[in-house]
């Protein structure tokens, strides 16, 4: 009886064993990283960004890597080594505030385009509103450069 319940404990051990060496993630995840010292408005180009490896040991989720690419923009100022992610850079604006932009409006079988006022700005697929010459604000998603499609 003895040997039977040392064989369950040596069991109960295995299977917690296995399950903390699951609870942590010992995988490597590319992640793109300033390549240099980044500036306020840096249009990141292909040398400005490296992808480097990086190892995971808590139970945290893994650092998505970011579809970050030249053309994007710093948001503020970056270090030499820095994770790439957004807030920090973002794609470009298609749409700044006071910019003129082409509304435009469809549905079957008839479509509507005038010209109006960003209010707002962002990059495509963001919500952004516009003013319209009779002071009407509309919200839209930005759809291409200064061109915004309402709802």
């Amino acid at each position: 009886m003895k040997s039977h319940n040392a064989a369950f404990l040596a069991g109960l051990m295995f299977v917690v064993h296995s399950a903390r060496a699951q609870s942590v993630s010992h995988g490597t995840n590319k992640v793109p990283v300033a390549a240099r010292d980044l500036m306020r408005g840096t249009i990141l180009s292909s040398a400005d960004i490296k992808w480097s490896d990086t190892t995971l040991t808590d139970g945290s989720t893994p650092i998505a890597a970011a579809s970050v690419a030249p053309g994007w923009v710093a948001r503020r100022v970056i270090r030499a080594g820095e994770i790439l992610q957004e807030p920090g850079v973002a794609k470009p604006d298609l749409v700044n505030a006071g910019d003129a932009v082409d509304v435009i409006y469809s549905a079957p079988g008839v479509a509507i385009q005038v010209r109006g006022t960003a209010v707002g700005r962002g990059s495509k697929g963001d919500e952004v509103y516009v003013r319209l010459d009779n002071r009407r604000r509309l919200r839209g998603i930005i759809a291409g450069p200064n061109t915004v499609r309402v709802m």
